[in-house]
């Protein structure tokens, strides 16, 4: 029996480990990221665990005051079952240390398949609100034919309405971006307040915003930044977007920084993933209206009682 140590946060040094494996991987799911895995941390109580006779990183959740604790996707060879069957027991160990029944969430379908191969008594159920929305670059970027009409007219309507300018960030962009102190995107001080799981999330990214190799841009009316967009590789054909903010204030901006961001950093890539819709209705119908090709399923699992 394994005997896992957890590590208190996930930090630089874990990095490259989590890169390698994920290179292999190639996971299309939008948690998968170092990125992703170190942005959300302290919101929730992520404590990574290293296997190394198994090469596999655990990832255990603890979520100060929301959820029971769970692990997220286990990242390491999913096609390997024999040593599944050991992360999954390292899994369990973790589990009755610490006092909680084994609960797996954001678990990929193939992922899922080969777990219930594994050990039938788990049973997995599709978490809607976390199924990634997936798009093909190209429509984002040309917004072509009858289903784009009133995206092209947002769009048109920004360019047309304000003077704008579109950049990418850089280092100066980025040092003006830590100073933002307004309604629509508030990252000053952001760890030092109390403030929203996004907010914190938000905040941490761009605090680190070179040391995690993630690419951005700005719009900017009237010489000022008025919205952004973060992204990086997911996989060869895939990238993602961890963050779009916009001032509403300017008509048909979500539009313009959608476009914008993705024909600069999406242009080299297959799909974009856009992430998920949290089951909020407004979320949910802004990300239907671009048209996504694909949904990418996740699942939650626990034992049967």
């Amino acid at each position: 029996m394994l005997c896992p140590r957890i590590i208190s946060e996930l930090t630089f040094d874990d990095k490259p480990g989590f890169d390698r494996l994920l290179s292999i991987l190639q996971p299309e799911t939008s948690d998968l990221t170092f990125t992703n895995l170190f942005m959300w941390q302290e919101s929730y109580g992520l404590k990574p665990v290293y296997l190394p006779m198994l090469d596999f990183w655990l990832i255990l959740a603890e979520p100060p005051n929301k959820w029971r604790p769970f692990f997220l996707p286990p990242v390491g060879d999913w096609d390997n079952l024999e040593k599944l069957r050991a992360v999954l027991e390292a899994m369990d160990q973790i589990a009755q240390d610490r006092g909680f029944k084994l609960w797996l969430r954001r678990i990929p379908k193939p992922l899922a398949e080969s777990l219930q191969r594994i050990d039938p008594s788990l049973q997995f159920e599709g978490d809607l609100h976390t199924f990634d929305y997936i798009y093909q670059a190209s429509d984002l970027i040309k917004l072509d034919g009858r289903k784009y009409h009133s995206k092209r007219n947002h769009l048109n309507q920004f360019q047309r309405k304000y003077l704008w300018e579109y950049q990418r960030i850089d280092q100066p962009v980025l040092e003006e971006c830590l100073m933002i102190d307004a309604e629509w995107f508030n990252i000053k001080d952001a760890l030092q307040r109390d403030c929203s799981d996004e907010e914190q999330a938000m905040a941490l990214m761009m605090k680190n915003f070179r040391a995690l190799g993630v690419s951005g841009g700005v719009l900017r009316v009237e010489g000022n930044i008025q919205a952004i967009a973060v992204g990086e590789r997911l996989t060869a054909e895939m990238a993602v977007v961890h963050l779009e903010k916009a001032n509403t204030g300017f008509d048909g901006i979500y539009a313009a920084i959608n476009q914008q961001f993705t024909a600069d950093f999406g242009a080299g890539f297959q799909f974009i993933n856009r992430e998920e819709d949290l089951g909020l209705d407004g979320l949910r119908q802004a990300k239907s209206s671009y048209h996504p090709v694909l949904l990418i399923e996740k699942f939650n699992g626990a034992r049967q009682a």
